[in-house]
């Protein structure tokens, strides 16, 4: 017979770490397909149906990605009082946002507003918010600095 707190107990917590990882890898895979890679499958066929170049599409986009190294210092901070689920929780959001208005888009100016929506989701749920450990998934208590890279 087991104690109580013995290996069911360890088994739980590998289970749900497996569970966390899983869901993690799941919605990273699906944030950045939806967002990053996004513009390698539409960026000809949008340029076509919005009477643009593809030049301009691709600018659009090259905008985008400079928003998350403009905002990932103040998500980085947020997570830092506050964790990280939330923000990557919101990044969804945002990320269905972007969804939406590249959907409605019907000229340069709706597309560059859908684009940044999208850098913006990329700044909460791609770079930032993965990168950062959560408080407690870890052993790191918040307001603990990361060990610097080798």
């Amino acid at each position: 017979m087991l104690r109580p707190g013995s290996r069911p107990r360890l088994r739980l917590l590998w289970v749900s770490r497996s569970v966390v990882v899983l869901a993690l890898g799941t919605t990273q895979t699906l944030a950045w397909a939806s967002s990053y890679y996004l513009e390698a499958i539409v960026a000809d066929p949008v340029s076509r149906e919005l009477g643009i170049s593809a030049t301009a599409v691709f600018a659009a986009f090259s905008a985008a990605l400079l928003l998350p190294a403009a905002l990932d210092p103040a998500v980085g901070r947020i997570i830092d009082r506050r964790g990280g689920q939330g923000v990557l929780c919101l990044s969804n959001l945002v990320f269905a946002a972007s969804s939406g208005l590249l959907a409605i888009a019907h000229g340069p100016v709706l597309l560059t507003v859908a684009w940044l929506v999208l850098g913006a989701g990329m700044a909460l749920g791609l770079t930032t918010a993965r990168l950062r450990p959560w408080p407690g998934s870890t052993g790191v208590t918040r307001g603990t600095p990361s060990p610097p890279s080798p």
